[in-house]
């Protein structure tokens, strides 16, 4: 039920002398005010407030709600069994008081009836002679005097009640308008219409001119555009061709200038690899020697038998190796499997290893230019299926510029040119463009011939690689191209146009009258460094 403070209640009880009654949800909506003691509500002919039970679905014939007016207030007497009758969703009790903006519901049909009260304050100053227009007034004031006075404390609910209150100002403005026009004479009422009628067809003559004009500018319009758009797309071809124009420039440039950039930049992080290797018989466990103090290097004797023994009394057999490789990340180098494990690529060391010698890494050194003194190297693995081997230094505070390596395997393609930077004439090459003399030879057996010539040229900043450049011819499953190499550029960097790394120097084909040269590309020296950074 609707709740309402005590001293609220007995204020209405003591000014309330009318109730203002609005039916709605119906064809037609009755607003009516009365004063007299009972008001009926219902399908029965004899209500005050009469609903049409065929449109609604209401019982015929029966009043739904009766109210009587008692102490200067009205209050429900009765209400119909045959319906729910419900204020706020709760159902109406018989003597309820009835509060100002209550709205009482129908069961679910729609049909609603809102109260408005009306105090003796409203209507003090209508008589006996005003009744004719009391009605029509009455509601007017009502509306009025609740907006200009203040509004009671109440709860939300019943706030809520209060706020619906426009359909009674606008029944009101309704019917206030429809009696200022009845009292129009039909003389101004035509002229109104004739002025209306006149703006109409003004309004329409100028906008159907407009239309024509329009229309016939539209042709003009369509062909300027057509102009415009031709000689946009005649701006946009000659664009489009300086922009290829500018690409191939930069392009032709970026190729003449990428061996000078990238030897400039990155030769000094390409270094010579040399190392040595001996033979060791695993049923001895030691070294292999030659049998007797002789002055030849050669370990087959004249009569073709192997000049070596474990248990010999000559100098320790030796086997001196020289290849290229560069650093791919701060103290470490790439290069190839067959670098560091010469012996795989070396038919004499073929033949000693039938005789049931294997081979062993002795020494391993980096010598890099600028650095006057060579790095010792560990090899730290040498994949057997893919020819690359990932070598380890201290490269302490030595500066040395790390070689940018391409992991995107898609800028690898047919015709790309590519540079190679490396030892690719070993020591004789490094001797024969610091000497006038053109000796040294690319293999010596039983000495340390290229150890001490390194360390010279070392020593005196001789060591400098190489550059040579061409164009990728195939790219699977190995890189192959046709820049200049030899047996000593193994392992040394292949520099795509982008300015880095996409493969490693492998292999050259002798018997090729063109010059045909094979790389290791270099996903799997990536996967290597990789995996030896998951390894640390």
């Amino acid at each position: 039920m609707l709740g309402i403070d005590s001293a609220g209640e007995g204020r209405d009880e003591r000014t309330m002398t009318r109730v203002v009654v609005r039916l709605a949800g119906v064809v037609q909506p009755v607003t009516r005010v009365f004063q007299q003691e009972t008001v009926t509500i219902g399908t029965a002919t004899d209500c005050d407030i009469v609903i049409e039970a065929g449109e609604t679905g209401l019982p015929v014939d029966q009043r739904m709600i009766s109210l009587r007016r008692r102490d200067g207030v009205y209050r429900v007497e009765a209400v119909s069994a045959g319906i729910e009758v419900t204020r706020s969703g709760e159902t109406i009790a018989v003597g309820e008081i009835i509060q100002d903006g209550d709205t009482f519901f129908f069961g679910a049909t729609g049909v609603r009836v809102r109260f408005f009260t009306l105090t003796g304050e409203m209507t003090s100053d209508l008589t006996a002679d005003d009744a004719p227009i009391t009605e029509k007034l009455a509601l007017g004031n009502a509306v009025l005097a609740r907006a200009a006075t203040s509004r009671p404390v109440l709860s939300e609910a019943r706030s809520r009640r209060l706020i619906p209150r426009t359909d009674v100002a606008i029944v009101f403005i309704k019917q206030l308008v429809r009696e200022l026009f009845a009292e129009i004479p039909r003389r101004v009422l035509y002229a109104i219409l004739g002025i209306v009628a006149f703006l109409v067809l003004t309004f329409l003559y100028f906008n159907t001119l407009s239309l024509l004009v329009t229309r016939s500018n539209s042709k003009a319009i369509e062909e300027m555009k057509q102009t415009l758009g031709e000689t946009r797309q005649e701006i946009d071809k000659i664009r489009e061709e300086l922009r290829q124009a500018r690409d191939e420039s930069a392009t032709v440039r970026s190729s003449l200038a990428l061996p000078e950039n990238v030897a400039r930049d990155y030769g000094h992080g390409v270094c010579v690899v040399y190392g040595t290797y001996v033979f060791v018989d695993p049923r001895a466990g030691r070294e292999v020697r030659f049998k007797e103090q002789v002055g030849s290097d050669n370990p087959i004797g004249q009569n073709g038998e192997l000049n070596l023994t474990p248990d010999g009394n000559g100098r320790l057999y030796e086997v001196e190796f020289i290849g290229t490789g560069f650093l791919a990340r701060q103290g470490l180098i790439l290069t190839n499997r067959h670098v560091v494990h010469a012996w795989e690529e070396d038919d004499l060391a073929a033949l000693i290893r039938t005789r049931g010698y294997r081979p062993r890494l002795k020494d391993l050194f980096a010598y890099f230019p600028k650095v006057q003194q060579p790095f010792p190297l560990k090899l730290i693995e040498a994949t057997p299926t893919h020819d690359v081997a990932l070598c380890s230094f201290d490269q302490g505070e030595n500066q040395l510029p790390i070689l940018p390596l391409e992991e995107n395997p898609e800028a690898v393609i047919i015709g790309q040119q590519v540079v190679l930077i490396g030892y690719p004439s070993g020591l004789e090459g490094l001797v024969a463009r610091f000497t006038d003399r053109g000796r040294s030879t690319t293999r010596n057996f039983g000495n340390q011939s290229f150890r001490s010539q390194l360390d010279d040229l070392s020593g005196n900043s001789r060591i400098r690689p190489q550059a040579s450049q061409g164009y990728i011819t195939d790219v699977s499953p190995q890189l192959t191209y046709d820049a200049r190499t030899d047996e000593g550029g193994s392992g040394g960097p292949v520099f795509g146009s982008s300015g880095r790394v996409i493969g490693i120097n492998q292999a050259i084909l002798l018997n090729s009258q063109a010059t045909t040269t094979f790389g290791v590309p270099i996903r799997y020296g990536i996967d290597l460094l990789k995996k030896y950074a998951g390894a640390e």
